[in-house]
């Protein structure tokens, strides 16, 4: 029989676990409980010296990694440039390579080969787990259709995940967090409201008789419809809806054009804007 012990086993599915820069592979983090140091402190040791010296104390890498990217200034022929530290001497090193230069030949072959491995082995990292966590969920809103259970809700959804097979890469079109999904949400029942907003407004439109009723009529239609167009085309083509009722008369926005002409609108001075009542300067 249903009831709350049918509620849907998402303990043992997968979650996404992207691996890079500062987020090694899950088995050799540190895990949870378990301290870095188990020995602790040694006896005898006190404040002082001693513990300043300490390596693991020191913002070793942060010191690097600023010395690494504190912007320096060269010259290339007429022009000056002031380029993260790193990326000059990488830039040096190109040039000597380009002159003949052996050993910068050598380093920099090096450099790329292991750069392009590491990246190639991270995103194989990022498209297996992908992979795992869309098939898992898809097994299992499968199982709850079957069973006659609700569709359980996991964000990402795997409908979301876009893998592209070729290149290798991932790619969510949705919410991946709960607040984004409220804030999606909210977008969704405000494209809702406008939808019924130009249902209505176009019905009152077609039964006005004076031309100063359907001029208005026709002004909360075009509102109504662009607030729908804007929140429509902003959103992954598995979120678009078509509009009823669509106005196709002038000054009316247009499917799929519509947020491309609000995002240039509001690089125009506030005066001549098309869409004063929707931009606001910041």
């Amino acid at each position: 029989m249903s009831g709350k012990n049918d509620a849907v086993p998402t303990g043992n599915l997968p979650v996404v676990q992207p691996v890079g820069y500062g987020r090694p592979p899950v088995e050799h983090r540190f895990q949870k409980g378990i301290s870095g140091n188990p020995k602790g402190r040694p006896r005898g040791s006190r404040n002082g010296i001693e513990e300043s010296l300490n390596p693991a104390d020191q913002p070793t890498s942060r010191m690097i990694l600023e010395e690494a990217y504190r912007p320096v200034t060269i010259r290339e022929g007429d022009k000056t440039l002031e380029l993260p530290a790193i990326q000059a001497v990488m830039r040096a090193m190109g040039v000597s390579a380009m002159k003949g230069n052996r050993l910068a030949q050598q380093a920099m072959a090096e450099i790329v080969q292991n750069v392009e491995a590491r990246e190639s082995a991270e995103r194989t990292a990022m498209l297996g787990g992908a992979i795992d966590y869309k098939l898992a969920w898809e097994r299992e809103i499968e199982r709850c259709r079957e069973a006659g259970l609700p569709d359980p809700a996991p964000l990402p959804h795997p409908d979301d995940i876009i893998l592209d097979m070729r290149k290798g890469t991932v790619r969510t079109a949705g919410p991946m967090t709960k607040e984004e999904k409220a804030d999606w949400d909210k977008r969704i029942a405000r494209r809702d409201e406008a939808q019924a907003e130009v249902t209505y407004f176009a019905a009152e439109y077609r039964k006005a008789r004076s031309p100063g009723q359907k001029d208005s009529w026709l002004q909360e239609w075009h509102f109504e419809q662009r607030i729908f167009d804007l929140i429509n085309d902003s959103m992954p083509d598995r979120y678009k809806i078509k509009l009823t009722d669509r106005s196709c008369k002038e000054g009316a926005s247009r499917e799929g054009h519509t947020l491309r002409e609000f995002i240039e609108d509001g690089k125009r001075p506030k005066k001549g804007r098309r869409f004063k009542d929707y931009v606001e300067d910041s």
